[in-house]
């Protein structure tokens, strides 16, 4: 991802993690919060409970290039945080971008 498109300050995680809305699904959760600027910027968090390193970093680039070429069709001027949940590792990636799909409608930033 564009290094523009990525939420790096622990600061503005943790405002999202907070005061944002979540969006559930077996394999992600999605918290979003306005951040009231010019583009929208993403992390992505995968926990230990996921697994050792290689499993928490692959289940963190599947999400990424999951959410890549959806990015520019989400309205500007939010700030997301996708959560790897525990099943995600044994999940084909057509049921991740399945999965980040559905909870980026539920959160009604795709039509």
């Amino acid at each position: 991802m564009k290094r523009a498109w990525r939420l790096k300050a622990e600061s503005d995680v943790q405002r999202v993690w907070q005061q944002g809305r979540a969006f559930a699904h077996p394999l992600v959760i999605l918290r979003v919060r306005a951040n009231g600027l010019n583009q929208s910027r993403a992390t992505f968090v995968a926990g230990k409970k996921l697994g050792n390193a290689v499993t928490r970093n692959r289940a963190k680039r599947h999400l990424r290039e999951a959410l890549r070429p959806r990015f520019l069709e989400i309205p500007k001027g939010y700030d997301f945080v996708l959560i790897a949940r525990s099943n995600i590792a044994q999940a084909p990636f057509t049921e991740i971008v399945q999965a980040v799909e559905q909870v980026l409608q539920r959160a009604q930033l795709l039509p």
